[in-house]
């Protein structure tokens, strides 16, 4: 899986829809890629090939199923975005194809203010207590929103 590649054709969609929600204001950064793989093996795999190009900082059971996140040692960078970490979530149920699964962006408010500031968007929400996430989703581009990086997630999860 070429990475930098799959990056730029993300970021370039997700940027044209976060244009057309007209939110792109409200954003500070893109600070996660999220990945698929259609299988365990090829969690095991991936695993090893993105450890060439950053540290695994965190490998934890999220239901049920583990999720690795990785730092990356430089931003992927393309269409005047930059992400710094990869998510990798171990496959749900086999249905999954290898590949994209969506790009986080963090707010430039606490996450109940962008939501209000946005009120005729269908957000769907996501995540935990910790760190509250809103989706949207349009054909193969998904986005979501968050006010916390995901580094100081992990540095908050890990401190408990």
């Amino acid at each position: 899986m070429e990475i930098a590649q799959l990056y730029a054709t993300a970021v370039r969609d997700a940027d044209q829809l976060i244009e057309s929600l007209g939110v792109r204001d409200e954003l500070v950064q893109n600070d996660t890629l999220c990945l698929h793989v259609s299988s365990n093996d090829g969690y095991t795999r991936l695993k090893q090939e993105l450890a060439l190009i950053g540290e695994w900082i965190n490998e934890s059971l999220v239901n049920g199923r583990l999720i690795a996140v990785l730092g990356l040692y430089e931003p992927l960078r393309a269409h005047g975005w930059s992400v710094s970490f990869v998510e990798l979530p171990q496959p749900k149920t086999g249905s999954e194809l290898d590949g994209l699964r969506h790009l986080q962006f963090v707010t430039r408010t606490g996450i109940e203010s962008f939501r209000r500031r946005f009120p005729e968007l269908e957000f769907r929400e996501t995540g935990n207590a910790r760190n509250r996430l809103l989706e949207i989703t349009e054909g193969d581009v998904v986005v979501r929103f968050h006010d916390k990086n995901l580094g100081a997630v992990i540095e908050w999860e890990q401190a408990d």
